[in-house]
């Protein structure tokens, strides 16, 4: 009888494991096309879009001017990342290719592969989860999108690690609809050839 209940008891865990998997999981719930896809912002505005890395380095404070205190040697992971942003956040003109230790430029195929993600996948479960990211947040990559004229005029950064972003702003999004949908956008950044902070973390 013991031996019977003990079975029950670990079928029924396996079970809500399951389905709390299954509400967390991302598949395809819409089939918009490439143009459809491309048409919105700011894919219709961008000619260049690029997954990039950046670490920590007190250097690239000076590479951007900013006035930092002289006496802290030391910031914790993402912080010069997030002060850089918030700098190109005012200005994005002073965009320096030299801040980031990777860049990818997407191709079409993977272009196509990254709005794919963003537009047709997701969970339309009423009782899906999300997955909103760890109480932390050390971002070592980001997306930029520049226009026509090769200038940034959008950006997203990305704490892969504990699985949250900011956005520049509130017109661009990743559309977080499902709760593992950053991990797939990490698999991209992998696929790309990005290291920091996919594959490495320091």
């Amino acid at each position: 009888m013991k031996n019977i209940i003990l079975i029950f008891l670990l079928f029924f865990i396996s079970q809500i494991g399951t389905c709390q998997e299954d509400l967390e999981n991302c598949f395809r719930v819409d089939d918009l096309s490439v143009e459809d896809r491309n048409y919105r912002y700011p894919f219709d505005k961008a000619s260049k879009i690029l997954f990039t890395s950046f670490d920590d380095d007190l250097k690239k404070l000076d590479l951007f001017e900013y006035e930092r205190d002289e006496e802290q040697e030391r910031y914790v992971v993402g912080e010069i990342m997030q002060i850089y942003f918030a700098f190109l956040k005012k200005n994005k003109s002073k965009y320096n290719p030299e801040m980031f230790n990777e860049k990818v430029e997407l191709s079409e195929t993977q272009k196509n592969e990254f709005t794919d993600l963003i537009y047709n996948f997701g969970n339309n479960h009423k009782d899906a989860l999300l997955r909103w990211g760890a109480n932390c947040y050390r971002p070592r990559n980001a997306i930029l999108f520049f226009d026509e004229n090769n200038q940034l005029f959008e950006f997203i950064e990305i704490c892969f690690e504990c699985n949250r972003y900011k956005k520049d702003s509130f017109k661009v999004d990743l559309n977080i609809n499902c709760g593992e949908k950053l991990s797939l956008l990490k698999d991209l950044f992998e696929q790309a050839g990005i290291e920091y902070g996919i594959k490495k973390q320091l």
